[in-house]
């Protein structure tokens, strides 16, 4: 740990707009991220100044920063309207914590100035880091949304094969090579996976192409649950923005379960060692889907994207919709810890039941 006499220099502020440019090349540079400064600054400007729940006096986050005027230790915050029945409650997210090695001590600073938020609001945190999340656990936070794992449909293997294989040589040949090899019987598999899914019979997606649009489909479902607050602004913001369009909104109607409509939100990203697997990633199911309202939907988008990606991904799914979807040969990847957590210190929220989902959480990640 670096000594005092290091880290007593740096300059706590709070992050200006004119920061973000510094924040952003910051957070490329420790995460590794190769996204472009010019797009992830865009982004970080969407989170932070084009967020509708955002109120006067709400802090953008901190920086640190050098004598010299180097960032070297940051934290972003984003507030989030979620309903409880009939009220509704802001919280305040932090993410992309980052402190340069060298001056690792100097991010408690930063810690306080967040924790100090939660005499406001009530406090959620998205981090896929376990020592991160060791930490909201020791400050009282609990994890939500069953957030330890994901569950995967494979459609392609060979590129989640090179990965694996990459991951335990580091061998790029060695893991073209297994790819290759294992072709033939994992495109034998990936049919037999399809067959095994519910056939256009059990409902059809319809693409939802605006946030009122949206909204109306919404409204027709309340939970006792805490939830997002699924209003047009928040939609609009959420899944029609420029700087994410990957991301889609689609109107799910089951053939036999009555009139309500089903929001399904997801998004196209590219993940793996050489960004070689095609992901869909399932962000939100608006309402409270049952277990064959969730492989039905699940095959839907295999369906609707069938040559575009190689997996469909599944977070914060609760026991019998995991169960319903392992049934018919999905897999379960756990994480190292939870990735999404509540601090709620001062007793602000009225529940501890939730209804979250990765759309809740995963915009910094």
């Amino acid at each position: 740990m670096p000594e005092n006499g290091i880290t007593k220099n740096l300059q706590l502020h709070e992050i200006a707009p004119s920061d973000l440019e510094d924040v952003a090349r910051f957070v490329s540079r420790v995460s590794g991220s190769d996204t472009p400064l010019p797009r992830a600054v865009e982004r970080l400007s969407w989170i932070l100044l084009e967020n509708p729940a955002r109120g006067p006096g709400d802090p953008l986050g901190w920086l640190l920063r050098t004598p010299s005027g180097e960032v070297v230790g940051c934290m972003c915050c984003a507030p989030q309207k979620f309903c409880f029945g009939q009220t509704t409650l802001t919280l305040m997210m932090a993410n992309s914590f980052y402190v340069d090695d060298r001056y690792r001590g100097a991010g408690t600073s930063i810690l306080l100035k967040y924790l100090q938020l939660g005499r406001r609001y009530p406090l959620f945190v998205s981090s896929a880091n376990a020592t991160v999340a060791e930490m909201w656990r020791k400050l009282g936070g609990y994890p939500l949304g069953n957030s330890d794992h994901e569950v995967l449909g494979v459609k392609r293997w060979p590129p989640l094969l090179a990965e694996t294989v990459y991951r335990k040589t580091a061998s790029n040949r060695m893991a073209r090579f297994t790819a290759a090899f294992a072709s033939p019987l994992a495109s034998l598999w990936s049919r037999a996976w399809r067959r095994s899914l519910p056939g256009n019979a059990e409902g059809d997606l319809a693409p939802l192409g605006s946030p009122e649009e949206a909204a109306c489909v919404c409204a027709e479902h309340r939970s006792d649950k805490i939830t997002s607050c699924r209003d047009a602004p928040f939609l609009k913001w959420r899944y029609f923005s420029r700087v994410d369009p990957m991301t889609r909104l689609f109107a799910f109607q089951a053939h036999a379960g009555g009139k309500k409509q089903f929001m399904v939100g997801v998004r196209l990203q590219n993940r793996g060692y050489k960004q070689q697997i095609r992901a869909l990633q399932v962000l939100d199911i608006w309402g409270e889907a049952d277990p064959t309202t969730s492989l039905a939907i699940a095959a839907c988008l295999v369906r609707e994207y069938r040559d575009q990606i190689d997996m469909l991904v599944f977070r914060c799914l609760n026991p019998t919709q995991q169960q319903a979807l392992t049934a018919n040969g999905f897999k379960v990847r756990p994480f190292a810890a939870p990735i999404a957590w509540c601090i709620d210190k001062y007793g602000l929220l009225p529940a501890k039941t939730w209804y979250f989902v990765p759309a809740d959480g995963d915009m910094f990640l």
